[in-house]
């Protein structure tokens, strides 16, 4: 998204959670400056158009899809760490993606740092647990196509060896709910591929190996998993971008009822602050989303 018909994100920047919107100012004014690693940062707003000029137009870029996502990874974060030791690690927020998984490509303050305080998080002491992945569970996340990542694996998983490329951890929750999963690149120089944190809409951990500390994870809500992620069979309906699309496809029915036009200017008055919101503004966009094919005139016409 290069614009908005609305006042864009600029106005409700104030409804991000301050240390959110402190790593976002961040990365805009690092890759504005040129500074050395910035140079992907907040990549989308960058595609096809003038640089940014400030971050209410990067994020009006992003669109509110890609806006409620950073702010629901936030959310998750912060509940797995409240002291935000975890969240202090993330130097730079690169591009960000919605599909059969939604996240944010990462720049790591310190990766070192980063991988012992997710260790430090399997306790789960003063918030939820986060555990690391056996070497199926992470072998999406190491580099090149499936079967050659599993081929190169076989030899380290045979002897219980460690992932080869990157190490990934998964919060441990409520299994087949939405949860964050974070990956940690192994390789000097950093490849920017193997960094970034993401939701996984449907979790496959149904609990911890005390013995090994790794992630169990269900047979089949595993393979529900992998065909999402992997195919984004059974996507969760995004409802920011299904009720933009729709405003935009009917944006020049002039047979349109009076009910649409007043629906699409409180919903273009809304969208923004529902998307800094979180999680919470996306389940009440499900509701705008609700009233939207209530309002939309019909296919053929006639209101």
């Amino acid at each position: 998204m290069t614009g908005s018909l609305d006042a864009g994100a600029g106005p409700h920047l104030a409804g991000l959670e301050g240390p959110l919107r402190e790593a976002l100012e961040r990365s805009l004014a690092d890759r504005l400056a040129r500074c050395p690693g910035a140079e992907l940062n907040l990549d989308n707003a960058f595609w096809g158009a003038p640089e940014p000029r400030d971050l209410g137009e990067a994020l009006t870029r992003f669109g509110p899809s890609c806006v409620n996502v950073v702010a629901r990874i936030f959310e998750r974060i912060r509940d797995i760490d409240p002291t935000l030791g975890l969240w202090a690690q993330i130097r730079y927020l690169r591009n960000v993606w919605v599909g059969g998984s939604a996240g944010f490509k990462a720049v790591y303050a310190e990766p070192a740092a980063m991988r012992e305080r997710l260790d430090g998080q399997l306790a789960g002491t003063g918030g939820r647990r986060m555990a690391r992945d056996t070497i199926l569970g992470g072998i999406e996340h190491q580099r090149g196509p499936l079967l050659g990542a599993l081929a190169g694996s076989m030899g380290s998983l045979l002897r219980g060896g460690e992932p080869l490329d990157a190490d990934s951890w998964r919060e441990v929750h409520r299994p087949d709910e939405e949860a964050v999963h974070i990956c940690v690149g192994k390789r000097e120089p950093r490849l920017p591929e193997l960094d970034d944190i993401h939701l996984d809409w449907r979790s496959p951990v149904v609990g911890v190996d005390e013995a090994t500390r790794r992630c169990r994870y269900g047979l089949f809500i595993s393979v529900v998993h992998w065909a999402q992620a992997r195919f984004g069979l059974g996507n969760p309906v995004f409802p920011f971008q299904s009720i933009d699309d729709r405003v935009a496809a009917l944006s020049g029915r002039v047979d349109a009822p009076a009910r649409w036009a007043d629906f699409v200017a409180r919903w273009r008055e809304a969208r923004w602050a529902l998307a800094v919101r979180g999680k919470g503004g996306a389940e009440e966009a499900l509701r705008w989303l609700r009233a939207c094919d209530e309002a939309a005139p019909a296919p053929g016409g006639g209101g």
